[in-house]
């Protein structure tokens, strides 16, 4: 596995490589587990198509590499125990200066409501020991075990 800052180092190439002649900055915002990803891409410009809070943007399509790059990222940021982020925002200046904000702890605001079972998922990659789980994860990985059980409890045997 890479290094957390080489990996942050591709996932910030890959970014770069949307920019365009007059963007000023380009912007990767992920949520992620293992199961499901939400994720967009502005980039911004003063010709941009969208009015923003931040600025005119355009919204660039997310590429194969952008997206392995950043669940790369994820994988490298990975602390036994500790667990992994569930959202990150990259950015990368015009003069190709790369940066990144990371989101630990907070629950994430997913677009959809995401099924528990999808965090008991990601735990299996990325276990978190009880004390590094703030409550609204250790809620969710409850429902989701529960969840399981409930189905494999109804769920014909072989």
């Amino acid at each position: 596995m890479a290094s957390e800052s080489a990996a942050l180092v591709a996932a910030g190439a890959a970014l770069a490589k949307l920019l365009t002649p007059g963007d000023t900055k380009i912007v990767y915002s992920l949520l992620a587990t293992t199961a499901v990803a939400e994720s967009r891409v502005m980039a911004f410009n003063p010709d941009g198509r969208y009015s923003t809070p931040d600025g005119r943007a355009n919204s660039p399509r997310l590429t194969e590499e952008l997206r392995d790059a950043a669940h790369a990222l994820r994988a490298a940021c990975y602390r036994p125990g500790a667990g992994t982020w569930f959202g990150a925002v990259l950015t990368v200046t015009a003069a190709g200066d790369v940066s990144a904000e990371y989101n630990y702890d907070d629950e994430p605001a997913w677009d959809s409501p995401l099924d528990p079972i999808a965090y008991v998922t990601d735990a299996k990659t990325f276990r978190r020991d009880a004390e590094h789980r703030p409550p609204w994860l250790a809620a969710q990985l409850a429902e989701g075990e529960s969840r399981i059980a409930a189905r494999d409890a109804t769920s014909p045997r072989d």
